[in-house]
């Protein structure tokens, strides 16, 4: 049998018919016509402003204004043209591009680690077509309703006109792969991505279209595949980010061209650029989970490596870039710092060369591999753009490496300038004593470096907000019958601790808006300060709902963590916000037991053999987090030291503790089931004598000389004698003996219908060290009856030894409750 004979591919121009070359010159001709008018009407233009000018003698300075402002957008725009020409160039034909022009070598070329990667580009470029579909979907079926509901009603209808991705795909320059200083169970890889496209998009807006083309980005994406599992897909999940700011570059079309003009061009750029960085750069990121058991919050959201401090000291023999007739001159210096995404200016300094600013910023490390602390400086010229005066990047790995950097750096891309910096690495530590002594070294400081007090702190607050329940509706202006009609709010969160205030997104339409946004606050004083939290309607500009956690309470919860549901006050009773708040005290000082080991996914059939590590031995990984030296809760591994129990605390959660599957995060949020309220936690045994267990931690602080005592929750309380419900609305006295009068009283707010109350109260006694020795704690849990009520009034005791307790550390234990007048309380020996 005969082979057949391969078609030869022919070209379109040899299948092209007379009548298609002639459309073609037609269209060429006409291609050309217009050219010709359009050069006819802006020469014509031209001498009809400098007509008009003299007609209404008007000052010539007008006309030197728009001479300035065209030269500057010709040049401006031949620029641009260049750099895109080149780009797009790169993307076709990158071989041929670098044997012309040298200097724009990727970095595979001088790098031996990293590693050309060309299969995946011509895997890219295949895919492209595919990718540009579902863009267009996305943007079109999923963004565009959003953007369209949270606009005001008086812009009117959006819409994305143009949807086209072009036909230049994204291109990675060089990949490396990160093989040591990571764990076992994750995978690092960064990406050159080089995105010069052919891109034009437009949307249109009350009968008006904007739109962006030829959109440039470069930069370095890291991708971390983490953690590693022993089941398909091998993968648990991913995280996609940008370490540094990429940088972004675009043209105007259509109405959006009028803002190619100097200040408002620098001004949309950098409105662009933070959008970007608000989503996919450090400590912005990506989640992609790749298998069910998969914590998201924790692969969105880990917590970070530790804290950077940088205090900009002075500067010297910089450019005098204000010069004067005389030729002498002097400048006008600021410095701009940036980490990733998080960006701060010092103040102007007037008429010098060796300026003296003396100001401390603080930045939340997410990854310090791969990151660089950037300083430019730049000389303030109000109403132009202010000139670069220069510019330094240093490493923060390095500076991790030295714990401190205290030098002076000679600044790039000039001839002279030095700037004088000192950056310190903070650990982050959750150990409530380190608190003291860590405040006391940020007064010396202060003291000592004549730095702003408000500058720099002594903690860390993170807050993982997750979602509301319950938010009231709102009034609208529709009247139906005569009554005002309600409508779901559209809520956003607004976080405020201090002087520092962060907002959610907003969720449209809904009384149960999920965020799922992470925020940090620096801290000053823990025991004084309180995070307010408020939900506003957007609709409405209205506020629908408040609370307040003082952040005393983080101090003695367990590893300093809550989890749980907050209290809104709104015209709902049962309105909340479910947050976890973690504190974590800054220190220079590394501790490895400070270190906390985040178990992404949960295995609910572990097998030997099994890829991922066993955490059996202290270390530390590239993440900065260790493994584990004893079992962790939840974990596979891990054994239960209290006897007979199997409790798992839903108000206060460690974060060593394995991720909670879905059910379990949706029992938090909406707690028991109505038809069951108060029922009962499963723990064996109700203590010792079947009355119930109490959980309290104690802790004692030196430098306010009190002893803490948080209350945190009851488990299997013995029902009310005559209670018709069969519950009990309890509450807890206290009395520190032998003292037993007014100034020793402490009481806890009531809790309604339960046998498990969660309290989560803190108290303080004012106490030396030397009389706690002398000291027994003693709690009744008590019944709240009316005054014709039968129902039994005491439902337990416990009497607390405090010379038993080693204070000198925060101590979580639980204790049995036994019958009235006959309380024996015994720890169970088992730290929580």
């Amino acid at each position: 049998m005969a082979t057949p004979k391969p078609e030869t591919p022919t070209t379109s121009k040899s299948k092209e018919s007379p009548s298609h070359s002639q459309q073609r010159k037609a269209v060429v001709e006409d291609t050309l016509l217009l050219n010709v008018v359009q050069a006819y009407f802006k020469k014509a233009a031209v001498v009809l402003a400098v007509w008009a000018t003299g007609y209404f003698r008007f000052s010539p300075s007008w006309l030197l204004l728009g001479l300035v402002v065209y030269v500057w957008k010709e040049r401006h725009n031949a620029a641009k043209k260049n750099t895109i020409a080149i780009a797009q160039a790169i993307a076709r034909d990158e071989k041929g591009v670098i044997l012309a022009k040298v200097e724009d070598l990727p970095s595979w070329v001088y790098f031996p680690d990293v590693e050309r990667a060309e299969w995946v580009n011509k895997m890219i470029d295949q895919l492209w077509p595919y990718i540009g579909d579902y863009v267009r979907k996305l943007l079109q079926e999923s963004i565009e309703p959003q953007i369209r509901a949270s606009l005001p009603s008086s812009i009117g209808s959006f819409r994305f006109s143009k949807i086209e991705l072009g036909d230049i795909p994204p291109r990675i320059g060089g990949v490396k792969v990160y093989t040591s200083q990571v764990r076992r169970d994750e995978i690092y890889m960064d990406l050159e991505i080089n995105y010069a496209s052919d891109c034009n998009i437009s949307v249109q807006v009350k009968g008006m279209n904007f739109g962006i083309k030829n959109f440039i980005l470069r930069g370095t994406m890291r991708v971390i595949f983490r953690p590693l599992i022993n089941k398909t897909p091998l993968i648990g999940g991913m995280s996609v980010f940008f370490l540094n700011n990429p940088e972004v570059d675009f043209d105007l079309t259509s109405l959006a061209n009028a803002f190619d003009l100097p200040g408002l061009s620098d001004m949309l750029h950098s409105i662009v650029q933070e959008q970007i960085a608000a989503i996919m750069v450090l400590p912005n990121r990506i989640p992609i989970q790749m298998a069910s058991n998969v914590d998201v919050r924790k692969l969105k959201y880990p917590q970070p490596q530790g804290v950077l401090r940088v205090h900009v000291i002075e500067a010297r023999d910089l450019k005098k870039a204000d010069i004067g007739l005389t030729g002498k001159g002097k400048s006008d210096p600021y410095t701009i710092v940036t980490v990733g995404a998080q960006s701060f200016q010092t103040r102007v300094i007037d008429n010098t060369v060796s300026p003296v600013w003396d100001e401390a910023f603080e930045f939340v490390i997410d990854e310090r591999d791969g990151q660089f602390l950037n300083l430019v400086l730049r000389d303030k010229d109000p109403g132009n753009k202010d000139d670069e005066l220069g510019s330094i990047s240093v490493e923060i790995s390095s500076i991790f490496e030295k714990g401190t950097l205290d030098e002076w750096l000679t600044l790039d891309d000039v001839k002279k300038g030095m700037v004088h910096i000192r950056a310190v690495w903070l650990y982050l530590a959750n150990d409530p004593l380190e608190l003291d002594r860590q405040m006391s070294n940020v007064m010396t400081q202060v003291r000592d470096l004549a730095i702003d007090e408000d500058s720099i702190h002594s903690a860390l607050l993170i807050v993982n907000l997750d979602s509301a329940l319950d938010l009231p509706m709102i009034e609208k202006n529709q009247f139906v019958r005569g009554k005002k009609t309600l409508a779901e709010p559209s809520p956003s969160a607004v976080l405020t601790l201090g002087q520092t205030t962060h907002e959610s997104a907003v969720r449209a339409a809904t009384t149960e808006p999920r965020w799922e946004e992470n925020f940090r606050f620096f801290v000053a004083n823990p025991s004084l300060q309180t995070l307010e939290m408020e939900i506003r309607d957007t609709k409405t500009k209205k506020t629908i709902g408040v609370g307040a956690v003082r952040l005393k309470e983080l101090m003695n919860a367990e590893q300093m963590i809550l989890d749980q549901k907050f209290h809104i006050k709104s015209d709902e009773p049962n309105s909340c916000m479910y947050m976890t708040l973690v504190l974590r005290v800054l220190t220079p000082e590394s501790n490895p037991e400070w270190l906390e080991s985040e178990h992404l996914y949960k295995d609910d059939s572990p097998e030997e053999g099994s890829s991922v590590d066993t955490p059996t031995k202290a270390g530390t990984d590239k993440a900065g987090t260790s493994v584990d030296t004893v079992p962790t809760a939840g974990h596979p591994d891990s054994t239960d030291k209290t006897a007979g129990s199997d409790i798992k605390s839903e108000t206060i959660k460690s974060v060593s503790s394995s991720p909670a599957s879905e059910t379990e995060v949706r029992q938090r949020r909406t707690g028991p089931p109505p038809s069951a309220p108060g029922s009962s936690v499963s723990v064996g045994e109700a203590g010792r004598f079947g009355v119930g267990r109490i959980q309290l931690t104690f802790r004692y602080s030196l430098q306010r000389q009190c002893l803490v005592v948080v209350i945190h929750k009851i488990v299997d309380l013995k029902p009310a004698e005559g209670d018709s419900k069969g519950l009990a609305d309890p509450y807890i006295k206290m009395y520190l003996l032998p003292d037993r009068d007014s100034k020793s009283k402490r009481k806890t707010d009531v809790v309604k219908d339960n046998l498990n109350p969660v309290f989560d109260q803190t108290f303080e006694y004012g106490v030396s060290t030397a009389e706690l020795a002398n000291r027994t704690l003693e709690l009744t849990v008590k019944n709240e009856t009316g005054m014709f009520s039968s129902s039994q009034s005491v439902l337990g005791m416990a009497m607390v030894d405090l010379s038993t307790l080693d204070t000198s550390k925060a101590t979580t234990q639980w204790f049995d409750l036994a019958p009235e007048n006959s309380a024996k309380a015994t720890s169970l020996e088992s730290d929580v």
